[in-house]
């Protein structure tokens, strides 16, 4: 259980994501929009939350990775400090191909660590 102000909420499932505290005024649609993710993924992804219409200040939910679909090269993980032109000068691929290989990021600035991307074979140009 996570208490928050004498109110006691049922902790988030363990899952691939990072964990946010819903803020005041947050929903289950605006907090999916701003994290770019599917409303019906994050529902499933927070089975403690029983309507879904109902969400309250304090309590934390799982906010999942959207994972790369068609990946024509490797799953990478993100590690903290990491951003999209550190992995791309890593793996020697120009950054236009790390990011168009990965059209699940909406912000290539906002990455987090423990999501999955996909990493390009790299290729001559």
């Amino acid at each position: 259980m996570v208490e928050e102000e004498g109110m006691r909420y049922p902790k988030p499932p363990e899952g691939e994501g990072w964990y946010y505290t819903v803020q005041p005024g947050d929903s289950m649609y605006a907090i999916a929009l701003r994290f770019g993710i599917d409303l019906q993924a994050l529902i499933a992804a927070n089975p403690q939350v029983k309507d879904p219409d109902l969400i309250y200040p304090g309590q934390v939910l799982l906010i999942p990775f959207p994972q790369p679909s068609g990946c024509s090269g490797y799953l990478y993980r993100v590690r903290s400090g990491d951003t999209l032109y550190k992995i791309a000068k890593r793996f020697g691929i120009p950054l236009r191909r790390l990011i168009a290989a990965n059209p699940q990021i909406k912000d290539p600035d906002k990455i987090y660590p423990g999501q999955k991307i996909c990493v390009p074979v790299a290729v001559e140009e």
